[in-house]
């Protein structure tokens, strides 16, 4: 678990007959507090986020499950404690684990390599197969859930879903990316549910991203329902048994003890299949097991099985290809060969440009590939704005990826949608030239702004969405989508003033500050010492705004030694700290930098290798590493964070002059989408592994 905050106002001292001394943690299902018991030794309580129904039946049954939960076994879990209830709110007591979460390790310090990662996948299986013998399903089982303790991986908040459920009878509990299609399509949990949650956390452990991204849970949700994993970085030695795990019916997935014997070499033992409930479990001795359900495939709990899998996948490898719906359009694609000039394993589309009713190419047998290399542009761009692309978002629309741009000319300023895969405009156009998306009630909306304001559309129907949010006038150069206080906030930001609103009533938050004395050009939401914050970039300077207080935090950001220049920003992490990244358009300094967002001091030397100014910056993921992602008049350039080195080439093609950029994800694939000065879209491959730095 983290490092314990301070308590603040509203938080209670005592909980029960424990004292409280920290916040641990602020999440969805609860705050979580450091607390001690009468002997003074430390204990977490989660406090939950949920009134108690006056009923007593909820109640009993609450402190049923919570009873249940005390039974697990304590190694490689955290040992449940205590539970009860104060005033309307249920809490439990379990062991106090120091030491950081598994998604805040590899976040802040790389993905898990060899016996490290092997250990990580035991221990927490163990975990698992302890907390399926109490007769408990986590059911939220993720990469927050495993904290990385002195002694070793430990696994907590087993049964808090089941408790949740128990007490509020509502729908989805946990994170999209890390539950089972079964529970997103509201079927019971099993055990196997565990595995497919593990298998996805075990994808994070190993390579930093999620098995199955996504830029709103909609679209996470979908792909964990219909989509195959993305699995590029898992090691080749477990990539086979991830995918078994991830397999989108329970009844083929492999069992714990599957897992087990294949990981540390012994027999399997005899797990079944079926859904476990905590709440009706007999631990009686059992008879023989009862046959899995007709509709169901019955899992083979066989070593061997899975040991042939991982060799033939293994072997199968180095033939695998990746089928993308165009053909690349830079003349140094060249047939045939499956690696880029510097060794790097490069994406490959098929030599024919015939594709199915979808618009994606099926391959044939003897088919002739072209390989994409990273960072080379793949495919012909996205045509159809009679201006400069002025900004860009990405979202989902009837499971597909599209890209939403604003742009044009000043008499024709348009918001044009595009399916991702086949470049084609979907529906007509609609007003406004700076875009972000959201999501709304369930469904994918877009916020755009032109000279009149600001309008909310529903993206399927292209329908406005209430009235006009007006403001920013003239001079409104950027909007985003934020969730500060939980509730999306839009933010925009016109003549150098800063303006917000809330999205579902679309009443004004607060009157408008002025963020800079001039124009800002760019922002960005993160985090500093819990609060939310703004990072804007404007002529010359960048600047900090308390988002709850809209005080400015700190003295201006300082280095840059041109004039007249305007600065981009994005957010990132490095070494467990907050940082800004920025790029600056006009003057003579071409290079991108970082900034310790606390300090506001420059971390390390500058990148340096752009010949024009910078347009547009963002951060991402490549190969498990952060990279920056910057483009100008001179292309599109792909940096390491952490040493500052370019990785692989400049990626030019045929349009030097880039204006705005996102990093999104196609067929599984990661791409950099760029819009230039001509009003042009194009996709660039973003594929790791990438080249080494310098290559």
């Amino acid at each position: 678990m983290s490092e314990p905050g301070p308590l603040t106002v509203g938080d209670p001292e005592r909980i029960g007959g424990y004292r409280l001394s920290g916040v641990l943690g602020d999440g969805g299902q609860g705050v979580v507090y450091l607390g001690h018991d009468p002997a003074d030794r430390k204990v977490a309580i989660k406090v939950l986020h949920v009134r108690m129904a006056a009923d007593p039946k909820v109640r009993e049954r609450f402190m049923r499950e919570a009873e249940i939960t005390r039974r697990v076994a304590a190694f490689c879990t955290a040992q449940v404690l205590d539970g009860g209830i104060v005033g309307d709110r249920p809490y439990l007591v379990s062991e106090y684990i120091p030491g950081p979460s598994l998604k805040e390790l590899v976040t802040g310090d790389g993905p898990r390599t060899g016996s490290g990662l092997d250990r990580l996948a035991v221990a927490t299986l163990t975990a698992l197969a302890a907390i399926h013998r109490a007769g408990i399903i986590h059911r939220d089982f993720k990469p927050d859930n495993v904290i990385m303790g002195p002694e070793g991986p430990v696994v907590i908040d087993f049964g808090i879903a089941r408790v949740l459920a128990a007490t509020t009878r509502s729908g989805l509990v946990g994170t999209p990316a890390y539950l089972s299609p079964e529970q997103l399509d509201g079927h019971q949990a099993g055990t196997a549910s565990d595995v497919f949650s593990w298998a996805a956390t075990m994808v994070f452990a190993a390579t930093g991203h999620p098995a199955f991204p996504g830029a709103i849970p909609a679209a996470v949700m979908n792909a964990v329902s219909n989509r195959e994993p993305d699995l590029a970085g898992v090691p080749e030695r477990i990539r086979p048994l991830l995918a078994a795990c991830l397999a989108k019916d329970p009844g083929v997935r492999p069992t714990v003890a599957d897992l087990l014997a294949v990981l540390t070499r012994e027999e399997p033992g005899t797990e079944e299949s079926g859904t476990v409930e905590s709440s009706t479990v007999d631990h009686r001795p059992r008879g023989p097991a009862p046959p899995p359900p007709a509709s169901r495939v019955p899992r083979r709990s066989v070593r061997g099985r899975l040991v042939a899998a991982v060799v033939i996948a293994a072997a199968l490898v180095p033939a695998a290809v990746v089928f993308w719906p165009w053909r690349p359009e830079s003349p140094e694609v060249s047939a045939s060969p499956s690696t880029t000039p510097s060794g790097t394993p490069a994406l490959s589309v098929p030599s024919s440009s015939a594709t199915g009713s979808s618009g994606t190419s099926a391959p044939s047998p003897g088919r002739t590939q072209q390989a994409v290399p990273f960072g080379m542009p793949v495919g012909e761009p996205f045509t159809g704005h009679t201006g400069g692309v002025h900004s860009m978002a990405v979202t989902e629309l009837a499971g597909r990826p599209v890209v939403v741009s604003g742009g044009g000319g000043d008499e024709s300023r348009t918001v044009r949608v595009w399916d991702l895969a086949t470049r084609k405009q979907i529906g007509r156009p609609f007003t406004g030239y700076a875009v972000t998306v959201a999501e709304l009630a369930g469904r994918p909306v877009v916020v755009s702004g032109d000279h009149d304001g600001l309008r909310v559309w529903d993206l399927a129907t292209r329908e406005q969405i209430g009235g006009l949010l007006t403001g920013p006038g003239t001079r409104l150069t950027s909007v985003l989508v934020a969730e500060p206080a939980g509730r999306p906030v839009v933010i925009a930001t016109g003549n150098g003033r800063i303006y917000m609103w809330d999205l579902a009533t679309h009443r004004r938050i607060g009157a408008p500050f002025a963020a800079h004395t001039a124009s800002v050009e760019s922002m960005a939401v993160a985090e500093l010492e819990g609060r939310p914050v703004l990072v804007c970039g404007g002529y010359n300077e960048m600047r900090v705004w308390d988002l709850s207080t809209r005080e400015q935090i700190g003295e201006p950001f300082t280095g840059y030694t041109d004039d007249d220049v305007t600065v981009k920003v994005a957010v990132a992490e490095l070494a467990g700290r907050p940082v800004v990244v920025s790029g600056v358009a006009g003057g003579e300094d071409h290079t991108v930098r970082v900034w310790d967002l606390a300090t506001h001091e420059q971390i390390g030397r500058p990148f340096t290798g752009h010949t024009s100014g910078v347009e547009s910056v963002l951060v991402t993921e490549s190969a498990g590493r952060p990279v920056v992602v910057s483009g100008g008049y001179d292309g599109v350039r792909v940096w390491d964070l952490a040493t500052r080195e370019q990785i692989g080439r400049p990626s030019t093609g045929r349009t030097q002059e880039i204006n705005t950029m996102l990093v999104t994800r196609l067929q599984g694939r990661p791409v950099v989408v760029s819009g230039d000065f001509d009003g042009e879209i194009r996709v660039w491959s973003l594929t790791p592994p990438s080249p080494a730095p310098g290559s």
